[in-house]
Order: C-alpha cells, then structure tokens, then sequence
C-alpha cells in the first residue's frame, strides 16, 4: 500500500503565523459556530499527495477505483443494507479548473471521494486497528463514505456526507482522486482548520474518541510542505449544530 515519505519539519512561531495567514484569510470561532475563508479560486496545480489507504475496493485487497460502481452524491449509506453511518452533516462542493488553461472549469471529470467514519474506521477492508477501540475491527462487505460524481457544467462535483472522525497517526481529512476520460489527473488529499475539527470532535457523537491530537503541520501527509498545505484546507461555513458546507477547488492540468 502506497505511504507518502515525509521529512520532519520544525515551525517556529513566527513560520506556523505564516503557514496559519496563508491557510485562512478569516476565521470566525464562537461556543458552535465558525466560519473560515481560504486560498480557494487561485489558479494554481494543486498538490499531489498519496493516495493513502482504503481506495474503493471489490474484495478488501485488490484496488479497482477505476470500476467503483459507486455513482451517488449522498455517500453515507451503505448500499447492501441501507445501514446510515452517524455524524455531523458535511456537504462538499468540488470544482475542477484547468491550470492550463486560466482556469477554466473542467465538465466530466469524475470526482472519487473517500474517508473515515466517526470513529476513524474505512468501509471495505479488515484488520483496522487505528480508530476509536484501539483494536482491530473489519468492515468487509461495506461501502459507505465512498463514492464518485461526474462535475457538472460548472465543473463542480457534490457530496453529502459526515464530518470525518480521526485515526491515530494521522490528521483529520479526506481522500480524492480525478479522472478525465478514464485517466487518472490528480490525486490528493484535503483537511479541514482544526478549530472546526476540535469544535465537531468534542460533540456528543464525536466525544467519545475526542479530539485528534495530530495537527496538519506535523501530520505526515500535510506537514511535508508549508506552501501545500496553504492549498490543501476546505473553505467552510456552518456550526456544530447544524453541520458544515466544505468547498474546495481542485486544479488539474490538460
């Protein structure tokens, strides 16, 4: 399984100030609610990052993005038994530019997304030992949080979902790949600002596994490089009452 190496990186106070201003333009925090502005709309190729664990799978070993039957934007069920997996509501919006090309919105892209559950447990695969209990736990057979969308004509792909929990190691985020004609033309990962994180991982459907003690910058995906990262937060809007709308746009070249 792919792993992205990473160099251990030290911040003072005056670089994280840095890493944090070029990350978020505004951010908002009151007892439920924030509302934060990112980088989003600037026409820049946005970062590879390893695809990570728990791609689509048929079978729980062999990957097979490329096949995932998964066409759906509500992506919390899974689809064998109609089981819902709990959290707080996410809606995310993704839009797909052409770097190439001034950025120019790309139709018919097709958008995979993939993430943990609450408790930071993957459908469709066994032996999970990072999540809430700390032991392993199978979900083979399953397939919620996962699925695809084609971007629309104004280059965007919706989802609805759960605000992802955490598992040890890593911090808080969610998995993406884009294809165009069946090729693969990006794959990344995006967080989220971890004033939100904390504020939905102390909710009671989160509280129980608490907040994730691992920060973007010394996460071993997203803390490689500050200038990524800036890149790689959601835009989001909405309080832990309500759930949150996430939005991200995601530059490719063609």
């Amino acid at each position: 399984m792919e792993r992205k190496k990473f160099l251990t990186r030290s911040l003072g106070i005056a670089g994280l100030s840095a890493v944090l201003m070029d990350a978020c333009k505004k951010t908002e925090v009151s007892s439920n609610s924030t509302s934060v502005t990112t980088t989003d709309g600037e026409c820049v190729v946005s970062p590879t990052e390893t695809e990570g664990p728990f791609p689509y799978t048929s079978d729980g070993n062999t990957k097979s993005e490329i096949s995932n039957p998964l066409d759906r934007v509500d992506i919390r069920m899974n689809s064998s038994d109609g089981a819902i997996q709990t959290g707080l509501p996410l809606s995310i919006t993704i839009t797909i530019v052409n770097v190439n090309n001034n950025c120019a919105l790309v139709p018919d892209v097709r958008v995979d997304l993939w993430h943990c559950n609450r408790n930071g447990f993957y459908s469709g695969y066994g032996n999970q030992s990072g999540g809430l209990s700390g032991t392993a736990n199978s979900y083979l057979g399953e397939n919620w949080l996962r699925g695809y969308q084609l971007t629309d004509s104004n280059g965007q792909a919706k989802f609805t979902t759960i605000y992802p929990g955490w598992y040890q190691g890593r911090a808080t985020h969610i998995h993406f790949e884009a294809y165009v004609n069946n090729v693969m033309k990006k794959t990344t990962q995006l967080t989220f600002p971890e004033t939100i994180s904390d504020a939905v991982h102390i909710t009671s459907l989160y509280s129980a596994h608490g907040t994730n003690p691992i920060r973007n910058t010394s996460d071993s995906v997203f803390g490689d490089s500050a200038t990524d990262l800036a890149n790689e937060y959601f835009t989001m809007t909405g309080d832990t009452t309500n759930g949150y709308v996430a939005t991200h746009q995601i530059g490719i070249t063609l």
